[in-house]
């Protein structure tokens, strides 16, 4: 399926970069929100260091990589179908990473 990067520059370091897809859902793009929330992160007003993440419903994975720069041991969710673009996204910054991150299915409504 055809996609595009979106670029989350960050305050140290190189930016973020992150895979979206043209369709697939809500799940499958960078919502505003999500570079508000990483770039609050980023302030050091929560520090991360050591602290252990759950984001719910992830969808590109933009904060919970975002915090998984910052020390945090992350597990990112969403839907089965979401999970390939998690784990592209995951290895595409593997390298900006200084505490860890994962990928697991979360079933809603079950």
């Amino acid at each position: 399926m055809a996609g595009f990067v979106r670029e989350l520059e960050r305050r140290a370091g190189p930016a973020l970069r992150l895979e979206q897809r043209a369709a697939g859902g809500v799940g499958s793009v960078v919502w505003d929100a999500a570079l508000v929330l990483a770039k609050f992160l980023e302030t050091g007003a929560c520090p991360l260091a050591r602290r252990h993440v759950l984001e719910l419903g992830a969808g590109t994975g933009a904060v919970g990589i975002m915090a998984a720069t910052l020390g945090a041991n992350v597990t990112v969710t969403d839907l089965e179908e979401l999970q390939e673009l998690l784990m592209v996204n995951i290895e595409n910054n593997k390298h900006l990473v200084t505490g860890s991150v994962r990928a697991k299915v979360l079933k809603w409504f079950v």
